[in-house]
């Protein structure tokens, strides 16, 4: 018994047919070739024109073929080449609209700082007045008060050389 991953020879399972068998001895035949002549062609003596084909080559069609070839597709018409301006006149209403409208809405913007900006600054420092006032008139209304019961002492010191201070108390 043979190993199963052995190889085995291959053997059809019925004789090919006679038809499909290779002949022993087959004459050489040689493969027409050269340009076909229609027996239309023949008779006509119409000029034979060179046309492209879908792939670039030049194929040989008669004339009156090649004529309604070009009547079925249509010559493009010339393109205008002349120079044409960046932008078109719609494009540059557009962007001038735009531009000029940027151009204002900076303006007002600009001019909306420059008045509130005073205001908030009359706020904050409006504020700040209005509390120095009132301690000075809170200072003022009483006057001077006279101290009962004790002295007032005021201590100068003076600064020297070197560190040191001198103090006093009058």
């Amino acid at each position: 018994m043979s190993h199963p991953l052995e190889p085995r020879p291959y053997t059809p399972a019925a004789p090919l047919p006679q038809p499909y068998e290779a002949p022993l001895a087959a004459p050489l035949q040689t493969p027409l070739s050269g340009p076909v002549e229609l027996y239309g062609e023949r008779r006509s003596h119409e000029p034979v024109v060179y046309v492209p084909d879908a792939y670039g080559r030049m194929v040989p069609v008669s004339r009156s073929q090649a004529d309604a070839l070009l009547a079925a597709v249509p010559a493009t018409p010339p393109r205008d080449l002349s120079p044409q301006p960046l932008l078109d006149s719609r494009a540059q209403l557009v962007l001038a609209g735009g531009v000029g409208t940027g151009a204002a809405a900076a303006g007002v913007g600009w001019g909306l700082g420059q008045v509130i900006a005073p205001l908030a600054a009359l706020t904050t420092s409006g504020l700040l007045w209005a509390v120095c006032l009132a301690a000075v008139i809170a200072g003022s209304s009483g006057g001077r008060r006279a101290v009962r019961g004790g002295d007032t002492f005021i201590t100068h010191n003076h600064a020297k050389w070197f560190g040191r201070t001198t103090t006093t108390n009058k």
